[in-house]
């Protein structure tokens, strides 16, 4: 099938990096029609620009509802279903979670159960007129860190709480809580309570998200599963072990979605 998405990205410079994982584009060339399919979030907390076009989403079993000019995408255990209605012209800014928080003096404990959050409290209305008036992705960009820049007092230096979540990442989610808590020399109930705050869910939560990710970009290219090696590289128990925790997070089995065409997903999940 072919679709009219154009989707690029490009990692954080310098200047952004310790906030910004990276910066997503995506639009389109048609007038008309739209593109059905899943976003499966991966962990950041990714700020969404939309200039063109409406775009709807729903969790499962629940009524779509239509999204704002810009919001914030949180972590999310599960998949959410997005409807984009053409014309697309869209950029997103993909930030470490726990960062984000901490640096706009926000927290998500109170958006457990939701996928998304609005912003206007920390993100004005004039940078979103600013972004969409830009006319190059490189304008947006330097746009963006120039609020940042703006509203940076000082360097950000980076917490138990970000080292944490950077571990997570880093080891691909494959990390036992007890032992990261036990690294960092925290308080565990501390630790639960403060990392579940600045990131929006657990961190056992991000461990299988991210986890859950690892094994989607190991086998997005493949035309087979090989069951027995994802068991193992993923540290899952067993095969069913496996395929349960994948049907959870992405509504699917694992032989039901890699058997269908994932061009929409790629491009709404930035896979």
């Amino acid at each position: 099938m072919s679709i009219d998405l154009r989707f690029s990205c490009c990692d954080a410079g310098e200047k952004s990096s310790y906030l910004v994982r990276r910066y997503i584009f995506l639009d389109s060339e048609a007038d008309t029609g739209c593109y059905i399919d899943k976003h499966i979030p991966e962990g950041s907390c990714t700020l969404i620009f939309n200039f063109k076009g409406e775009v709807n989403m729903s969790l499962y079993c629940s009524p779509d509802q239509k999204l704002p000019n810009y919001f914030l995408v949180l972590p999310y255990l599960g998949f959410v279903n997005v409807k984009a209605a053409l014309p697309i012209d869209t950029f997103g800014v993909a930030c470490k979670a726990s960062v984000f928080s901490a640096f706009f003096g926000i927290t998500f404990d109170d958006f457990e159960t939701q996928s998304y959050r609005m912003i206007e409290d920390v993100i004005p209305q004039e940078l979103y007129e600013q972004l969409r008036g830009a006319c190059s992705h490189e304008m947006r960009i330097k746009i963006f860190e120039d609020f940042l820049s703006a509203k940076k007092k000082r360097e950000y230096a980076p917490d138990q709480i970000d080292l944490a979540y950077e571990f997570i990442y880093s080891s691909n989610g494959l990390v036992h809580i007890n032992e990261l808590i036990s690294k960092l020399n925290l308080n565990s109930r501390s630790f639960r309570r403060n990392f579940f705050q600045r990131v929006g869910v657990s961190a056992k939560s991000l461990c299988r998200i991210v986890r859950a990710n690892q094994v989607l970009n190991t086998l997005k290219e493949s035309n087979e599963i090989d069951f027995q090696s994802v068991v193992y590289s993923g540290k899952y128990f067993d095969q069913p072990h496996f395929v349960n925790d994948f049907r959870k997070f992405i509504g699917e089995s694992p032989g039901t979605f890699f058997s269908r065409d994932l061009q929409i997903v790629k491009v709404f999940s930035g896979l």
